[in-house]
């Protein structure tokens, strides 16, 4: 809060001696003789740690004085900055709807009155008043933007993908893996809504950015599965699993219930050892124990465990191990009390960790809320990145 006063001192000082620089005649100028002393009261009130007073002051300096836009533009988000949106949008609707403005002001007022609605989560006003923005020229680019960051908030992820698009033709940026994100998240309510059919349909768009993502291949997998076509699903997760390993947790139990399915169970069963022995994370060991515990028996599950122990010690795969030695020997009260230690210790390592902001996550998310980037979250755990 320290910046803002110093920013609210330095503002009305430079207005002040542009003020007595333009030399205008005060008769001429009407009630003008009073914008010294006002803005003189407003300086004193801001030293004194009175800044809401100061800002009442400021804003009487711009009545008294309206040709002061800049100065209202300001105030307005110095307002927004506090926190106080309604008098942000008040303040600078108030500048917008002059009549005396040149279209140049008129844009920079439009421009922070849709910063205010978006600030205040007020999304239709401030998609409104950025569609508005794009029809300048000027400010045409910057409009776009702000409203792509609207509709990924709102999920509304067919506009998000038009644009996109324009961007991408406008500007010349490149947003191919953030369409790809767009077209899964479309799929994937589709399915939830049961419109298989409509998945389908988006699914040839989707396939034009078939390298942007893994979760390309593993979203056609999900339409194939919601089709019936068992061996299409099987071929898109291998070839997650062969192009980008550390995504194996995300496929890997889909793949081995497919391939035992249809009466391939030894081969499921080699592929979780390659697996665990290739990438060795927390998530693929759960994967594999769960397996081939039903398959082959708790023994056989608690060897492998024991086996990744002593290759790979970390405190997830001990935690396995205690797990399966625990669903061997369900009335051991001191296995009982050893693995539930463990597992509320484990807790905290087993999170997912955005690269570009540290935004934490319980679990993996294509989309961080932190930062809104995509793809930024490691499949791998904390402790597996940390290990590996």
């Amino acid at each position: 809060m320290e910046l803002d006063y110093w920013y609210l001192l330095f503002v009305p000082i430079l207005f002040f001696a542009g003020w007595w620089c333009r030399g205008w005649d005060q008769r001429q100028r009407g009630g003008a003789a009073k914008v010294p002393e006002v803005c003189s009261r407003g300086l004193a009130l801001l030293l004194d740690g009175a800044p809401d007073k100061a800002i009442d002051a400021f804003i009487e300096v711009v009545r008294v004085d309206p040709e002061l836009t800049e100065l209202e533009r300001v105030l307005g988000n110095l307002m927004r900055s506090r926190g106080e949106f309604e008098r942000a949008v008040r303040l600078h609707r108030h500048l917008y709807n002059r009549a005396d403005l040149s279209d140049e002001e008129r844009a920079l007022a439009l421009k922070e009155l849709a910063r205010d609605f978006l600030c205040a989560g007020f999304f239709d006003r401030a998609e409104a008043a950025y569609r508005k923005l794009s029809n300048v020229p000027s400010e045409h680019l910057h409009a776009l933007r702000e409203l792509l960051k609207i509709y990924v908030t709102e999920h509304e992820w067919a506009a998000a993908t038009e644009t996109a698009r324009l961007l991408e033709t406008q500007a010349g940026e490149n947003h191919a893996n953030e369409i790809a994100h767009f077209y899964c998240e479309r799929i994937d309510i589709a399915l939830r809504m049961k419109k298989v059919e409509e998945a389908r349909l988006l699914v040839e768009p989707l396939l034009r950015y078939r390298d942007a993502t893994p979760r390309v291949p593993m979203t056609i997998a999900k339409v194939a599965v919601a089709e019936g076509a068992g061996e299409e699903a099987v071929r898109w997760w291998k070839d997650v699993i062969e192009k980008t390993p550390d995504y194996a947790p995300l496929v890997l139990g889909h793949l081995a219930d497919a391939m035992a399915a249809a009466g391939n169970q030894a081969g499921a069963v080699d592929l979780l050892l390659e697996l665990t022995e290739k990438v060795g994370t927390a998530d693929v060991l759960e994967v594999a124990l769960s397996r081939i515990a039903g398959w082959k028996g708790v023994p056989a599950a608690e060897k492998l465990a024991r086996e990744m122990l002593e290759k790979h010690p970390s405190l997830s795969a001990y935690m396995a191990m205690m797990q399966m030695r625990l669903k061997g020997n369900p009335e051991d009260e001191m296995t009982k009390l050893v693995a539930g230690l463990l597992e509320r210790n484990a807790r905290k390592w087993s999170r997912h960790q955005c690269k570009r902001c540290g935004f934490l996550a319980s679990s993996f998310s294509w989309h961080c809320l932190g930062c809104g980037a995509w793809d930024s979250f490691s499949p791998r755990r904390i402790e597996d990145t940390r290990r590996g």
